[in-house]
């Protein structure tokens, strides 16, 4: 047998590969070719092949010597390695490439004389991508090169994606952030000053946009206005819908306003139920969006501490006084926008001086615990249960429904809103 014959015809073969492939691989010349093989001639004829393609090679003995180099260095595109190696063969290899944390994947060739199923099994599960029967062909060496540089390509057109999502996601963080802000602006800032009433409130939205809105406010010298609302939903649309809301109820003469009447020269009080006709009329949410909102809105009397209120599928108001807590309704009425034949009532509770009275949303009741519970109706009564100011009474609510989630995310908006008689 003639070996160094057959030496020959084996390089001319592969010189021939090289330029036929040349005119093909202009754009390969920064991918860097990793070969790990610890017999000389093979290591030679691979390196031969691919840097005669315009690959950058690098070659090692053994895949110890290519584990060291790819802890260090992620500039190697594709690794090329034998099976069979002295101190760490290749499938050890592989592995160990599969369990490190590169920051880009690395497609791995397996040169192997094995042909076997369970030989193929054992290699794809050690991490291989693909496999070459030694002694290689060079056509084959580049087809499958040619594999890995589109799974590469691949890799960027995606961590390109990935980076333009990232972008836009940025952009929409920042857009609600300044939403969120907006939405905040909207809430008092501040308590208004009215002789003989003190207010105090609570809002925590579960997402940066809420679909709780609230307000107090002086409607004239003698009624003071309270309302909470809570829009169907989460996130911007709820949000959206809040804000379109809280331009409406506004105790200011601005065009849409419902809560009070200008009649020549007079305004008057509109009544709780009839702004809640009103709203029911002018939302007709289900219609438009499938959205709807509970709405609870009173109005107190100063001078007489007569508060009529108006429950449009909302959590009733709570009134504590002298230490004892009375829930007036359940959340019975009719939600606005549900049915444009809804019919809504005032009703009426004589407050006595001392008495606070509370408005909140379903988010207070449905505060999840770590183990799934509800903190529901009861917890809420029993923390108002205290003889202290409106302020204190709701900062110790809102201890205890902190305490009693313990860092579980909230799914609902928390909203409580309180005022005290004097």
């Amino acid at each position: 047998m003639d070996l160094h014959g057959d030496h020959d015809r084996a390089n001319t073969r592969l010189f021939r590969v090289s330029l036929i492939s040349r005119a093909h691989s202009a754009d390969s010349t920064e991918v860097r070719v990793l070969v790990a093989d610890d017999d000389p001639i093979q290591r030679d004829r691979l390196a031969i092949a691919l840097e005669g393609w315009g690959y950058d090679v690098v070659c090692v003995r053994n895949g110890r010597e290519a584990w060291d180099l790819l802890r260090g260095d992620e500039s190697f595109s594709i690794l090329v390695t034998d099976w069979l190696m002295p101190e760490l063969d290749g499938t050890d290899l592989c592995r160990l490439v599969r369990e490190s944390q590169r920051s880009r994947y690395l497609p791995i060739l397996l040169l192997t004389s094995r042909g076997r199923h369970e030989d193929l099994v054992e290699g794809l599960s050690a991490g291989a991508d693909a496999f070459l029967t030694k002694p290689f062909d060079p056509q084959l060496l580049l087809a499958q090169i040619r594999i890995a540089e589109r799974i590469l390509e691949l890799e960027q057109r995606l961590a390109t994606q990935l980076d333009a999502l990232r972008s836009v996601n940025l952009k929409l963080e920042s857009d609600l952030s300044s939403a969120a802000e907006v939405q905040l602006s909207l809430l008092p800032q501040r308590a208004p000053r009215i002789n003989g009433v003190d207010f105090a409130w609570i809002y925590e939205a579960c997402a940066q946009l809420g679909g709780d809105m609230f307000n107090v406010f002086p409607l004239d010298d003698r009624h003071v206005g309270m309302y909470v609302l809570d829009v169907s939903g989460h996130g911007t649309p709820a949000a959206l819908q809040s804000v379109t809301l809280s331009h409406v109820l506004t105790p200011f003469d601005v065009p849409g306003a419902v809560l009070k009447n200008r009649r020549r020269h007079r305004t008057s009080v509109i009544p709780p139920a009839a702004v809640a006709r009103k709203l029911n009329a002018h939302f007709p949410l289900i219609e438009r969006s499938g959205q709807f909102f509970t709405f609870l809105y009173g109005v107190l009397d100063v001078k007489t501490r007569i508060f009529r209120y108006v429950c449009a599928g909302h959590p009733g108001p709570i009134v504590a006084s002298n230490g004892r807590v009375k829930t007036l309704d359940k959340g019975d009425g009719i939600p606005i926008g549900i049915s444009a034949d809804a019919v809504y009532e005032d009703r009426r509770v004589q407050l006595q001086a001392g008495d606070q009275l509370v408005f909140y949303t379903d988010g207070v009741l449905e505060t999840m615990s770590q183990h799934g519970e509800a903190f529901g109706l009861d917890r809420l009564v029993g923390a108002l249960s205290q003889r202290v100011s409106v302020a204190e009474n709701l900062s110790r609510l809102h201890e205890r429904l902190q305490q009693f989630g313990n860092g579980t995310p909230s799914h609902d908006d928390v909203t409580i809103v309180a005022l005290e008689v004097g």
